[in-house]
């Protein structure tokens, strides 16, 4: 079989049997455009990207240390370990050392070993290839790997797992053409992702998202597999409908209880009609624009009937990955969580680069309740995105919590569930929780808070809060200034003039704006505004700008006065500002 957009290594010598090699295809077309080296324009092309999985068996060794040795492979950019149980947890350390195409050798990398265990017994047809494993480690193009392991250190009853293996992902790369007026000019593979690929979708802080982004799956191909603060007034909506905006202060959030997830084969079920969604669909990276392989996804996406709660993860891993390759470390996982872990899809619902770029994860739609393999035990009803990198010692960027409160608010907000409120889930296994036992989390949490993980890292963890209240409430909104002439505290209008307003809360979350007048709105603006001309009539009046949140939320600034006067007197020798 003939790969193409690969370039394969042939220095193979070494390896021998105990390496498998696993390619597999996807289609897809790009519309991005990028520019080359010399200001020339570049277009993906149409067509597949190849990506591999090539395999390496430990070799047999004493039950507490095993290594492979430094050995030549063919491509690779993502790496992990395996092994046959996937309900054991490693208990020791594994690390790696890879060596950059045409490059040197790095020093030796930790793997994650959180075993994220992924969908609950009998709720994805594996047919017996679940595997235990290390998160993967995106490492960029390599062809040459050394790997040791090591148990717990002590006289315990710390074993090495049975069939320790290596997995070494090749994600592919896309071709790109150049945008020529005369005639085609030859294909020739580039980086892992274009530039613009990723550029032309990074969302901004006032740009709110579009109405009716792609969401449509591509037909799977037939391809050969071979091996803030909060300082003025805020009123909460109720939580039991998905909320209209209101004038008037609401009961605090409900807290409800979520169905147990089945621990049996679920039935399949046809894509379910989903109600209204008061937020706007964040804008996202489809299926098609990161190029998921659909011809290893093997069965249907299945589905619950709500979203009850959300939980944020990290894929662990480097945080120095270039976000134009983020689309390549995508795919690296899919196929890592499908040929690696066995499971039927990429587990996680939504991932996120650190550029705030959002991707869509496991297939179904996006505007659909999907079941994921995200959340052992709580995968039913929930979904979940994945911020690509570690969060340990070091926060996510403010674009990447507007980009997880805005999936989130999405997911909740569609069903009437307040971002900020709290569930009471029930485990679907004998895990951190036992079977059956119900548990009140935040409608928004960490994925440690229902699996035993250090996951999503002590930092990201710490920034819930307030992705909490970017998701449901209205933050940082303050009066800027008015085109009035002020004196002390008090401006003076002749009538008309501009009062000005900042807002923390992304625009794609407010639903609108409203200028009060003596506590009565007077006028209404979008939630991409930020002034109105306001005309008052003389006499002495106050001056708020309220802000609705798409779910119901309000805000108020404090009460500024405002004196019409059509003599608008002059202020002694008082320096004078506008």
């Amino acid at each position: 079989m003939r790969l193409t957009g690969i370039r394969w290594s042939r220095r193979t010598a070494g390896v021998g049997a105990a390496l498998v090699a696993t390619a597999v295809a996807g289609t897809a077309g790009l519309v991005v455009v990028g520019l080359g080296e010399h200001g020339a324009e570049w277009a993906a092309a149409d067509g597949p990207v190849t990506t591999a999985l090539h395999t390496v068996d430990f070799p047999t060794a004493d039950d507490r240390e095993v290594a492979i040795a430094q050995r030549e492979t063919d491509r690779f950019a993502m790496v992990g370990v395996t092994w046959a149980n996937p309900k054991i947890d490693f208990e020791g350390s594994i690390s790696v050392r890879t060596r950059a195409v045409g490059g040197g050798w790095s020093g030796w990398l930790p793997l994650d070993l959180d075993n994220h265990l992924g969908p609950e017994p009998g709720a994805e047809a594996t047919s017996g290839k679940a595997r235990g494993g290390t998160d993967p480690l995106w490492v960029g193009p390599s062809d040459a790997v050394e790997v040791r392991a090591k148990t717990a250190g002590g006289t315990g009853s710390h074993r090495l797992p049975a069939g320790l293996r290596l997995e070494l992902v090749d994600p592919g790369q896309p071709k790109r053409r150049k945008a020529a007026a005369a005639g085609v000019v030859p294909v020739r593979p580039e980086r892992l992702q274009p530039v613009a690929e990723v550029q032309a979708l990074e969302p901004t802080s006032t740009e709110p998202a579009p109405t009716d982004p792609t969401t449509t799956e591509p037909a799977p191909t037939d391809t050969t597999t071979t091996a803030p603060t909060d300082t003025a007034t805020t009123t909460a909506p109720a939580e039991t409908t998905a909320p209209a905006p209101a004038d008037t202060t609401a009961p605090a959030p409900t807290t409800t209880s979520a169905p147990v997830p089945t621990t049996s084969s679920p039935t399949v079920s046809p894509s379910p009609s989903t109600p209204a969604n008061p937020i706007i669909a964040p804008k996202v990276v489809t299926r098609a624009g990161w190029k998921a392989d659909e011809s290893i996804v093997l069965d249907p996406p299945t589905y619950g009937t709500t979203v009850n709660a959300f939980f944020v993860h990290h894929t662990a891993g480097t945080n120095t990955y270039s976000c134009t390759d983020s689309a390549a470390i995508v795919r690296g996982i899919e196929v890592y969580h499908v040929k690696s872990n066995g499971w039927n899809d990429i587990g996680y619902n939504f991932l996120v680069d650190k550029c705030g770029v959002i991707f869509e994860g496991r297939k179904g739609g996006i505007d659909k309740p999907v079941t994921g393999a995200h959340t052992y035990g709580f995968n039913t009803n929930t979904a979940a995105i994945a911020v690509l990198g570690t969060y340990i010692t070091s926060g996510a960027p403010t674009v990447v919590q507007d980009a997880v409160a805005h999936v989130a608010a999405y997911k909740l907000g569609q069903y009437g569930n307040d971002p900020y409120g709290k569930v009471t889930l029930v485990s679907g296994v004998d895990g951190k929780y036992d079977l059956g036992e119900s548990v009140v989390m935040n409608r928004i949490s960490g994925h440690r808070d229902a699996v035993a993980t250090e996951c999503p890292g002590d930092s990201l963890y710490a920034q819930l809060s307030g992705i909490r209240t970017r998701a449901a409430k209205i933050s940082g909104l303050a009066l800027a200034g008015l085109t009035a002439r002020r004196s002390g505290t008090t401006y003076y209008t002749r009538g008309t003039f501009t009062a000005s307003w900042s807002v923390g809360t992304a625009s794609h979350l407010i639903d609108r704006f409203e200028v009060l007048v003596d506590g009565k709105a007077l006028l209404t603006t979008a939630g991409t505004a930020r002034s109105a001309t306001v005309t008052v009539t003389p006499g002495t009046h106050t001056l708020q700008i309220r802000a609705v949140h798409r779910l119901g939320w309000t805000d108020t600034t404090t009460a500024q006065s405002v004196i019409g006067d059509t003599a608008q007197p002059t202020i002694g020798t008082q320096r004078k500002t506008r």
